[in-house]
């Protein structure tokens, strides 16, 4: 199946779910003769400001059905509550649904009858640096110096654009934001045709489930592909599927090279998903909203699998451009339908004030086994990667950390810029692990003996932080709007200024729910769920 074919069933749903945006952005002549860059500039600024709000209407009646699950855990309904109440802050466009506002994405297909006017992937690039500049969008992006040495490129491009032809006069797109947790997911492998026998395929996709954790914000949308005619075309499938646009495909083939999708082998992805125990962040069986399981042609000696996650706070919009006009997909404007009149609450929830002396904090998480579930209020520290590569670089020059790592938690984590008259701007926890290089020697100067983040530690991190008496605690991914509108009480810049969102901050919190997910015995809740 060419891109041809394959666009010819690329699902964009009925027009119904669209809004005809055309008038406000300029017209496009009957024939479709000519794309204009200012028009894909515009849409691109609007589609990008729209999905850094908003989620899709079926996004949150997934989220909305775990409240009324028989099946879902105590905490996959907590979890599921705070996501939705999450959406509803954002949608007032103040505070993003998420503090890692991504990597900006595009994929395109351009009918051969149109032409353009200029570099259209400039102009879409363009679109999308003007949504992150005017709606305080976090600058997430890395542009090298040298083949090490990297900086922040101060507007969040380059955007990942891939634009590609199609037989018509029409121009799809689906714009996207895919934030750093869910993308780290992502995974390919090349097989043995061996695999192509149930068990030893089912092992296997239990295995990947398994390993999807909770750093990406569950529930996820897992989507796995198997096969394909190179890893190129595995990997622009699985986004293809994670974006939803490979819903309309055949669940069968003729064996002539056809892609199709498998609704059986979904159910068995969500099952697997279910039988991990992780649920949605705080145990549970929750961990997936739904799954997809795309089947490629591939070359007789390949068996090319990628797997990947959709994030909770799953960012995409699609647009037509046609003859008729221009329309982007309606997104939910009002998620507070969703919320039930009473929200569940955290059960057993222990109060811990963070801004008691560090030894008796360590001792008071001591007393509790991991998986004890944690209202935090006081004071810490956010640092994250770049400025954990600075301590380490502190340290090995023979310097003396920062008194703030000895006498504070320290939380990983970036925020958005504040908008004005807010404390802060929305504020999450990023992936642990990636952290995990620099826990040891920190603790072994008594640094970083609490920390908060989201998702799973290695087991080397483990090790370290029971040597040293300490503990991490996760908290929920994917509601960053919401702890920094009812959770945050201050911030103030303390350190390394010149990184950004990745400065050193002094937050103050106020009963934010979070888990302990690795006590001071160094057991592990996300291992054992």
């Amino acid at each position: 199946m060419s891109h041809y074919s394959v666009y010819g069933h690329l699902d964009f749903g009925p027009l119904g779910g669209y809004e005809r945006i055309a008038p406000s952005m300029g017209s496009i002549p009957a024939a479709l003769a000519k794309v204009d860059p200012g028009l894909l500039e515009d849409l691109s600024r609007r589609a990008f400001t729209d999905i850094a709000f908003l989620m899709p209407s079926e996004q949150l009646e997934g989220l909305a059905s775990i409240l009324t699950d028989p099946g879902a855990s105590a905490p996959d309904r907590f979890v599921a509550g705070e996501l939705l109440r999450n959406a509803a802050i954002a949608a007032d466009r103040i505070f993003p649904l998420c503090q890692d506002t991504g990597t900006a994405l595009v994929y395109g297909w351009r009918g051969t009858e149109l032409r353009g006017e200029g570099d259209e992937e400039a102009a879409i690039a363009a679109g999308a640096a003007a949504a992150y500049a005017l709606s305080r969008l976090r600058n997430s992006q890395i542009g090298p110096r040298s083949f090490l040495a990297e900086a922040n490129t101060g507007d969040n491009l380059p955007a990942s654009i891939d634009i590609r032809s199609c037989p018509g006069g029409e121009y799809r797109l689906v714009f996207a934001i895919k934030g750093g947790g869910s993308a780290n997911q992502s995974s390919l492998s090349m097989e043995s045709p061996a695999l192509l026998e149930p068990l030893a395929l089912e092992n296997r996709i239990a295995e990947r489930v398994r390993a999807l954790g909770a750093s990406a914000c569950p529930p996820y949308r897992i989507s796995l592909v198997l096969g394909g005619s190179s890893p190129e075309q595995a990997l622009y499938a699985l986004a293809l599927a994670s974006l939803g646009l490979l819903d309309a495909l055949p669940a069968a083939g003729s064996g002539g090279g056809s892609w199709l999708r498998d609704r059986d082998w979904e159910a068995l992805v969500m099952g697997k998903a279910a039988a991990t125990g992780i649920g949605a962040q705080f145990g549970g069986s929750a961990l997936a909203l739904d799954a997809r399981a795309i089947r490629l042609p591939r070359h007789a000696a390949s068996l090319p699998l990628a797997v990947g996650a959709a994030c909770v706070a799953h960012r995409r919009a699609k647009a037509i451009i046609r003859g008729d006009g221009v329309w982007l997909e309606r997104l939910e404007a009002d998620p507070s339908r969703f919320l039930p009149p009473e929200l569940p609450l955290l059960p057993g929830a222990h109060s811990i004030d963070l801004d008691r002396p560090m030894a008796e904090l360590a001792a008071e998480l001591a007393s509790l086994p991991a998986g004890s579930f944690l209202s935090l209020s006081g004071t810490v520290i956010t640092a994250r990667d770049a400025a954990h590569a600075r301590f380490r670089a502190l340290l090995a020059s023979g310097g003396e950390l920062p008194d703030y790592l000895l006498r504070h938690p320290v939380f990983y984590s970036g925020p958005t810029e504040a908008a004005p008259g807010q404390v802060m701007g929305s504020f999450g926890p990023t992936t642990a692990s990636r952290m995990d290089a620099y826990l040891g020697p920190l603790l072994a100067r008594g640094a970083s003996l609490v920390s908060i983040a989201k998702g799973g530690r290695s087991g080397e991190a483990a090790r370290a932080l029971a040597a040293a008496g300490g503990s991490y605690i996760a908290c929920i991914g994917g509601a960053a709007a919401l702890a920094a509108r009812e959770h945050v009480l201050s911030s103030e810049v303390i350190d390394h200024a010149d990184l950004g969102m990745e400065a050193v901050r002094r937050v103050v919190l106020s009963g934010l729910p979070a888990i302990l997910a690795i006590d001071a015995k160094g057991r592990d809740f996300y291992a054992k769920a």
